[in-house]
């Protein structure tokens, strides 16, 4: 069963995706995303995983696997999170 997360990291990475297990460490993320930029809307990396991105944020192109090393932390992400990270438009395109 897949799980949509938030993933920081210790290079303060904030990387949005879908995993098998939230307890791997390294983490393999699906589908993942990075947040590049947060607007102050979006109420910091909790928000995030609460709501998703907004309007203002900038947000990376899907990358369809990535293995994320140094994880200070696993967020659950709610469903609606979940649909504004995937609406979120590619930074730059």
């Amino acid at each position: 069963m897949s799980i949509n997360v938030v993933v920081c990291t210790d290079k303060r990475g904030v990387v949005f995706g879908t995993t098998e297990n939230v307890a791997a460490r390294p983490i393999v993320l699906a589908n993942a995303r990075m947040c590049l930029y947060w607007s102050e809307d979006v109420g910091g990396v909790f928000g995030l995983a609460d709501i998703g991105p907004t309007g203002r944020c900038r947000i990376s192109a899907t990358a369809p696997s990535v293995i994320l090393e140094g994880v200070t932390a696993v967020f659950g992400v709610t469903d609606a999170a979940a649909a504004a990270w995937a609406a979120a438009p590619v930074q730059g395109r």
